[in-house]
């Protein structure tokens, strides 16, 4: 029998290496990524280089460089692995019944929590992984990862985004307080809001100086207040009484109707350049479904936040800054 692949090495595992050091052009972080030593990295690349009969790194002092070889096999390998990793992971959703959703903390605790469970009475089979983060954009949401089948993200309009067809929505920006800070059911006018605490939901303050240049008072911008992280953490206090927040009202347009959070008289609602989407690395009837319930519950509650508007009349300013 011919023997076949020939010129491959005796094991595969140093291509796997090679192609994590590659990626990070470290030898550190590779070792890192495969749970192994340094050296043990640096020796598997060694052994494939000799195997291969050329160099696949220049070495650096603090620095390594792919060579022209490098370049080619590394390209190779890491688009083979990751359709590898794709086929295997369909495979594996054939078999399952379980979804992965990946968020963003704010939009996870704020809106999605709340209304999973109506996605869930539709499709009870069904089980679902949610998993949060931090960041926000496709970037510190990793998307490159696969540890989820479909991500909700958000990054302003003007950035360069290859997921621009799966666009969600956008976010309407306001401030909004609670009766508890008020002391009154009567909605209070927007300069006597802006004598309260300031709510931060950034330490840039951004949604806050937004809004105020488009009421043409940035004036009254100041950074007094409390600052927080995230948003969810800002709507907290918000709730308890403690001050003013600027946010996403459709984070909080159930809250709003029910009469929890209140916006100030004559509101103006400002269309901001952030904006939501998804992603999906899984092309099934879970994910089709969970898409297609996403995208109309958000549909309602932005129909619902405009007729809001039009009976409490609030200004909604529908374009970005």
């Amino acid at each position: 029998m011919k023997k076949r692949h020939t010129l491959l090495p005796p094991s595969l595992n140093g291509l796997r290496v090679f192609e994590a050091a590659a990626r990070h052009l470290s030898f550190t972080l590779a070792a890192s990524e495969l749970n192994v030593t340094q050296s043990a990295v640096s020796r598997q690349i060694r052994q494939l280089e000799e195997h291969f009969g050329f160099s696949l790194f220049i070495r650096h002092h603090r620095a390594l460089e792919l060579t022209g070889e490098g370049k080619e096999i590394a390209l190779l390998l890491t688009r083979q692995y990751s359709e590898l990793n794709g086929t295997i992971r369909q495979l594996k959703l054939r078999e399952g019944n379980t979804l992965r959703v990946k968020v963003a903390m704010s939009f996870g605790v704020r809106w999605l929590i709340p209304r999973l469970h109506s996605f869930k009475e539709q499709y009870p089979q069904l089980d679902i992984i949610l998993s949060s983060t931090m960041g926000h954009n496709s970037e510190e949401l990793r998307l490159d990862d696969d540890d989820y089948d479909i991500a909700i993200y958000g990054m302003p309009k003007e950035t360069k985004n290859p997921y621009q067809k799966n666009f969600l929505r956008k976010e309407y920006l306001a401030p909004v307080y609670s009766k508890l800070l008020t002391k009154t059911d009567q909605p209070v006018g927007i300069d006597q809001l802006l004598t309260y605490t300031r709510l931060h939901p950034t330490p840039d303050r951004t949604d806050w100086r937004q809004w105020l240049k488009r009421n043409q008072k940035s004036h009254l911008m100041n950074n007094s207040g409390l600052t927080f992280d995230t948003l969810d953490m800002a709507l907290t206090s918000c709730f308890a009484g403690q001050g003013v927040a600027m946010t996403d009202l459709m984070l909080v347009v159930h809250e709003i109707k029910q009469g929890y959070l209140q916006l100030p008289q004559s509101a103006t609602i400002i269309g901001s350049p952030w904006q939501y989407y998804y992603y999906s690395q899984a092309n099934n009837d879970a994910v089709t479904q969970f898409i297609r319930w996403l995208t109309n519950q958000l549909a309602i509650e932005q129909a619902e936040l405009f007729d809001m508007a039009q009976e409490h009349g609030w200004q909604i300013i529908d374009n970005e800054l």
